[in-house]
């Protein structure tokens, strides 16, 4: 709204600053409350860092309804301390009647989904870059012999059929295991060992999507909003204080921009 009014040329005094100010934060009140108590199966989390006060980046978690894109709740939380995240995260679950939440890959939301019964997807576009990434690692290092399984890994990815699990436990079975007693840093066959198990441990949360068709394969509609927060941040070059850097999340989606 100042930005706005700014670009027509009117000038605002500091006491019209104050009140519009005033106005959004009671306005971002307003629609925290009313979304309170309004049911959310499908919960999108991620975390970020804005600057707070004098450039200084305070870690925040972010928690949208991902049936309609729209903030229910922004906490000062470490995304990566699953006590923090839980103390965030079951309050919502009860009131809101969350089922499903939509992260990323981080052990802290895996600990988190499965103390609280919760079915968790996991965003593709993290999965894929990560995995990717470790694949091109194990590519250059990996004996020419064992590279068949690096390429079946890509597959079952880029597929992501039901029985991934299966197949990637299969594969797993086959490499061969590091005799106990063995010390120092882990062997490339030893790294993809443990990717496979790991992403056969996980398999199902890669593809909830597939068989609810109410949950994104992606936690974008969560991004959107952090991103809409940081561009407001950088106009206003950081936020100056915790409760318009509440606010400016809760406006998203409500029809104000300010």
């Amino acid at each position: 709204m100042l930005i706005g009014l700014a670009a027509f040329g009117v000038s605002l005094s500091h006491m019209s600053v104050m009140s519009v100010w005033r106005d959004n934060q009671e306005q971002s009140e307003h629609l925290e409350g009313q979304r309170r108590w309004q049911g959310v199966r499908v919960l999108g989390l991620d975390g970020a860092y804005p600057p707070l006060g004098w450039g200084k980046k305070r870690p925040v978690l972010i928690a949208v309804d991902l049936g309609n894109g729209v903030p229910v709740a922004i906490g000062q939380v470490d995304e990566s301390n699953p006590q923090a995240v839980r103390r965030f995260l079951e309050p919502l679950v009860q009131r809101l009647g969350v089922s499903v939440i939509v992260t990323d890959d981080l052990v802290s939301f895996r600990t988190v989904a499965n103390q609280l019964g919760l079915e968790q997807q996991v965003c593709q576009f993290h999965l894929r870059r990560w995995v990717s990434n470790a694949l091109r690692e194990l590519q250059e290092i990996v004996a020419q012999e064992w590279q068949w399984v690096l390429e079946e890994i890509r597959c079952l990815l880029a597929e992501l059929p039901p029985d991934g699990s299966r197949r990637l436990f299969e594969l797993w079975k086959q490499i061969p295991e590091r005799r106990i007693g063995q010390a120092g840093a882990r062997s490339p066959l030893e790294q993809l060992r443990h990717l496979l198990i790991r992403l056969s441990e996980h398999w199902d949360s890669y593809r909830v999507f597939d068989w609810q068709p109410d949950v994104p394969w992606t936690n974008n509609g969560t991004e959107r909003v952090i991103g809409r927060m940081k561009m407001r941040s950088r106009t206003v070059r950081g936020y100056k204080s915790w409760q318009g850097m509440k606010a400016a999340p809760m406006l998203t989606g409500s029809g104000l921009n300010w």
